[in-house]
């Protein structure tokens, strides 16, 4: 009776159109797939290395350390990606720029407070006694100044005005409107310092 017994559907050889045997293709399995993935992603991690950590180091300033933590990110959502990457290149250095804002932004909300904040006086929480006597001494700053130094910075600094119209008010280029708010932003500053200098 078991000669009789219909073989199994999978030992049964596929036919064509014509009744002729098909030789039958082995498909490959969900393991050997992965490693095949996995392969192609370590040839690729090996390729692009060097380009992804230069990107994250040198252009978004990530520490070393941090930006190899973040290449491992990187080839995982690779390997774990479902569409069909035509770039690779491009994919990988745009998501290494997008891991490393996002590092930036995390390490924006986690920043600690340094250890000697305590140390450090709120500015705004200046007595007015203080506050009053700070404003005395840069007006007293200001007087010293030349008076076109002294109308620059008002506009500048008190009326907020951008270089272009402190060109406009001054009828100058702007080129040199820049170059006279630093010099004498600069030179007010050195007038403060020796005001406030404690002779001993």
């Amino acid at each position: 009776m078991l000669d009789k017994l219909p073989a199994p559907e999978s030992a049964s050889p596929q036919r064509d159109a014509g009744g002729n045997a098909v030789p039958a293709v082995s498909r490959p399995t969900r393991a050997a797939s992965q490693r095949a993935a996995g392969a192609d992603v370590e040839s690729l991690y090996l390729q692009y290395r060097t380009l992804l950590l230069s990107v994250a180091c040198r252009k978004f300033r990530v520490p070393e350390p941090d930006a190899e933590a973040l290449l491992q990110e990187v080839f995982l959502s690779f390997l774990q990606t479902g569409v069909q990457i035509d770039n690779v290149r491009a994919w990988l250095v745009a998501a290494i720029c997008n891991a490393s804002r996002h590092y930036w932004r995390g390490q924006g909300r986690s920043e600690s407070l340094p250890e000697d904040y305590l140390e450090h006086s709120d500015p705004s929480s200046r007595s007015l006694p203080e506050k009053r006597a700070m404003e005395m001494t840069i007006q007293q700053a200001l007087s010293y100044l030349q008076p076109r130094c002294r109308e620059t910075l008002r506009l500048h600094y008190f009326d907020g005005r951008s270089a272009s119209e402190v060109a406009r008010e001054l009828d100058t280029t702007t080129r040199y409107a820049e170059k006279l708010i630093h010099n004498c932003l600069k030179r007010v500053r050195e007038i403060y310092m020796n005001i406030t200098a404690v002779t001993r």
